[in-house]
Formats: structure tokens, C-alpha cells, sequence
């Protein structure tokens, strides 16, 4: 009952909060009002460029930090550090779709392409599993194969 109680007690705080900020002028204008004003000031513009260009900045410090500690994080898995590491398919979403590449593909060929991969990654995975009478050096070329292009393929 109390949590109720105050609940409903910082509900109310919040509607108060909000009217007086929205509809209760002071002076001329309103608080939002002001808070507009001030926002469309030089000084104000300047801060949001400068806050922009400290973020781009640290985002590309912490990117630039994460790939130079790239070797402690395979040496934690368990892997070779300074390995060859596979191609890395990358996505840009922007207001025109993803980009692949050169490409640009909506959200509905994007999907459209991931279930074709998942049903060739079925198909050849059937392969490999149900092939009988194909020699082993054979089988062997066409592991190696998927390897270098960087399947993973399960014993």
C-alpha cells in the first residue's frame, strides 16, 4: 500500500512538474520557451559541435583501444594471437538501406539473402553428411576448401 501511496505521490510530482515547465510562464516565456531561446544561441550551437566532434573523437579512440587488444582477446578464447583472421562481412544501415560493400540492399533483400545463405549452408552441410562412396582425399580437398574461405565445418 505505501509503494502504491508513493507512487502515485511521484506521479503527481511529475504532472506539476511538467505543467509548470510547459504552461507556467516566467517573466515572458515559459521555461521550454526559454530553454529553446537558449538552445538557438551561438554559444549553445558551438557546445553541441564541440560535444559532437568529442564523441566522434572517443569513439574512435575506444575502436582504435578495442583493436589493439585484439591479441589478448584470442589469446583468452584460446586462439593463436596474430592468426589469420577471417574476412569480416561488414554492415553500414543507413536511411537508404544496408550497405554491403558497393551494394545497398533494403531490410527486405537483406532477409531475403541471409535465408538463401542459411539454405545453401543446409544444402552443403547435407552434403558433406550423406556423400558415401566419395574418396577421402576428395572430401579432404573440399574441407580444406571451405576452410580457406572460412566455413566452419563440424567433424
Amino acid at each position: 500500500m505505501r509503494k502504491a501511496i508513493n507512487g502515485i505521490l511521484w506521479l503527481i510530482g511529475l504532472v506539476v512538474v511538467l505543467v509548470v515547465y510547459f504552461f507556467v510562464p516566467l517573466g515572458t516565456y515559459t521555461l521550454y520557451e526559454h530553454t529553446l531561446r537558449i538552445a538557438a544561441t551561438e554559444p549553445a550551437q558551438e557546445l553541441g559541435d564541440e560535444l559532437g566532434t568529442a564523441t566522434r573523437e572517443l569513439g574512435e579512440r575506444a575502436v582504435e583501444e578495442w583493436d589493439g587488444r585484439r591479441a589478448t582477446r584470442e589469446q583468452a578464447a584460446g586462439r593463436e594471437p596474430g592468426g589469420a583472421a577471417p574476412d569480416t562481412l561488414r554492415l553500414r544501415v543507413e536511411p537508404d538501406g544496408v550497405h554491403i560493400g558497393q551494394e545497398v540492399l533494403s531490410p527486405t533483400e537483406l532477409r531475403s539473402r541471409i535465408h538463401e545463405a542459411r539454405e545453401v549452408a543446409g544444402e552443403l552441410h547435407a552434403i558433406l553428411e550423406t556423400a558415401e562412396g566419395v574418396p577421402t582425399p576428395d572430401v579432404q580437398a573440399i574441407l580444406e576448401m571451405l576452410r580457406e574461405e572460412h566455413v566452419s565445418v563440424a567433424p
